[in-house]
């Protein structure tokens, strides 16, 4: 079996989907992060001193400042996802 000939413009349009799909993953990679960052911050609270939730709301903002730069960069990518669906709609007259 040959392998399918791509135009040029349809080899273009592969590349940035593959370009837009290794943005989302690892779009989905920070967001897991920030979930991870907030187990950390229980299961230290809960290693220190379970009765203390101050702690664990500390160890919270600590976890969710190192987290909150992936968490921007995941929510901008899924905004530009959003913006590339709905550029890419053709709506008849």
């Amino acid at each position: 079996m040959s392998k399918p000939q791509l135009e040029p413009q349809e080899k273009m349009e592969l590349l940035a989907s593959l370009e837009a799909l290794l943005g989302y993953m690892k779009s989905l990679h920070a967001s897991v992060g920030v979930v991870m960052a907030d187990v950390a911050a229980i299961r230290n609270t809960m290693f220190d001193d379970p009765e203390e939730i101050a702690l664990y709301k500390a160890n919270l903002r600590l976890a969710a400042s190192t987290a909150k730069p992936m968490a921007d960069e995941a929510t901008r990518s899924y905004d530009d996802l959003l913006q590339e669906i709905a550029d890419s709609q053709q709506f008849p007259n």
